[in-house]
């Protein structure tokens, strides 16, 4: 394994750009587990409810999304080798996604449909911005190895799920769409999870899980398993959920096979890694691979028809986002953020001032604490969403929330000697140099 800790020199963007995105993620993340106990009542009914889909966004664009783009930031030029075209735009794109995502957050819970298509346009323009920058980023790229076929294929995927969801809201001012709302609803859902969020995982992870657990990198056939499971399966799965019920089931085959390959990837790569001991970060995205098997065993038994209901539905729901994406995402934030804080602090003065390692930015303890609690309220949500007893929920959104709250100091704790670093700096600079 080959891959650089670091960008070539002048090809990554300043640390402070995908650090922007993150802490806004991780601000997102904590204010819905925040939530959770607050809407038990919701939660124990239908899923189609104006809390809860502010709720849903609030985590798939808030905190899913808002990761993985800010993240992007720093993949392109360490795994794909690509400079950033424009960190200006890559601002601007931050700016517009915080306010569409809030517009749309609050726009859902008060049920005001015109003002949700209008964040929801504002979301698709900041979603665009970003989609132009990578294309820009990406002229002339050769190595298409697996990773970057699966950014590809994800990166499809969040444009058409953002052209869908901006349908949708319009389709509730003035209706043109087609067929019931529920089973569109339910593409929607399944192209943002499966077809944009699914492909950067399995991307991402076969080129990350090497370097930091240094095993070497999974099987190639592997990968075109899971590229060809997503990019064949999806498809299929969205046309049985808005028009040919009969495809649902080949549909939801071929992604359990694609996530079985990815599943199957993470267990050898565990098994043949050089690395003795786990850090927390580690710990995380493991334990979110680990929620891959209750998480497909619900979604594959919805498409044979032998679960079925709105609390098993929401049960789906807190498995995958809950489970495997954000434990995944949270893991790799806990890697992600020391390094860019390290890099941007501390990185300069190495050879010329004692600096602390990466590992002494963290705080385990905190890190541990999260886990416990952010697992642990992970699965009691999901059993008691399936029960639907409203006490119960409110119960397993408490534990979330303190794990949420715990992961958030953990993150605080790195962040604060990249704020401490910054005073000093605004102090040290002479009068009427601005310090970036």
């Amino acid at each position: 394994m080959s891959m650089p800790l670091r960008p070539r020199p002048g090809a990554g963007p300043s640390p402070v750009l995908p650090l922007r995105f993150l802490a806004a993620a991780a601000a997102a993340y904590v204010l819905a587990a925040l939530a959770v106990a607050w809407v038990a009542p919701e939660l124990s009914g239908h899923y189609y409810h104006p809390r809860l889909l502010a709720l849903t966004h609030l985590a798939t664009l808030g905190w899913i999304t808002l990761s993985i783009l800010g993240a992007s930031y720093q993949i392109l030029p360490i795994v794909l080798g690509r400079p950033v075209w424009s960190e200006r735009l890559a601002r601007w794109q931050f700016w517009i996604l915080a306010a569409s995502i809030a517009g749309m957050v609050a726009h859902f819970h008060l049920a005001t449909w015109p003002g949700l298509v209008a964040a929801a346009a504002l979301l698709a323009t900041g979603i665009t911005l970003h989609l132009l920058n990578l294309a820009m980023s990406l002229r002339g790229f050769r190595q298409w190895t697996f990773t970057a076929r699966a950014m590809l294929l994800g990166y499809a995927g969040l444009a058409l799920t953002a052209l869908f969801g901006l349908a949708l809201a319009a389709n509730r001012v003035r209706p043109f769409l087609p067929g019931s709302l529920l089973p569109t609803l339910h593409a929607h859902v399944h192209l943002a999870l499966l077809g944009w969020v699914t492909p950067m995982v399995f991307g991402v992870m076969a080129r990350v899980y090497p370097l930091f657990l240094l095993s070497p990198e999974p099987a190639a056939w592997l990968g075109r398993v899971q590229l060809w499971g997503v990019a064949v399966g999806v498809p299929i799965l969205l046309a049985g959920l808005v028009a040919v019920p009969g495809l649902i089931l080949p549909g939801a085959l071929a992604v359990v096979v694609a996530t079985a390959a990815h599943a199957g990837s993470v267990i050898d790569m565990t098994r043949r890694r050089k690395r003795p001991a786990l850090d927390w970060g580690l710990r995380f995205t493991l334990t979110g691979a680990a929620f891959l098997l209750p998480a497909t065993g619900t979604g594959l038994g919805l498409a044979l028809d032998l679960l079925s209901g709105p609390r098993v539905a929401l049960a789906y729901a807190v498995l995958a986002l809950g489970g495997w994406i954000s434990l995944t995402i949270a893991g790799m934030m806990l890697k992600i953020v020391p390094f860019l804080v390290w890099y941007r602090v501390y990185g300069p003065r190495v050879g010329r001032a004692p600096v602390p390692t990466m590992a002494q930015l963290s705080s385990p303890p905190l890190e541990a604490l999260a886990h416990a609690l952010l697992t642990t309220g992970t699965v009691l949500l999901a059993t008691t969403v399936a029960l639907g007893e409203t006490a119960w929920i409110r119960g397993a959104g408490v534990v979330l929330a303190l794990g949420a709250l715990a992961f958030a100091a953990a993150l605080a704790r790195v962040l604060r000697h990249l704020i401490a670093s910054a005073r000093v700096e605004r102090v040290a600079a002479p009068a009427g140099i601005r310090v970036p």
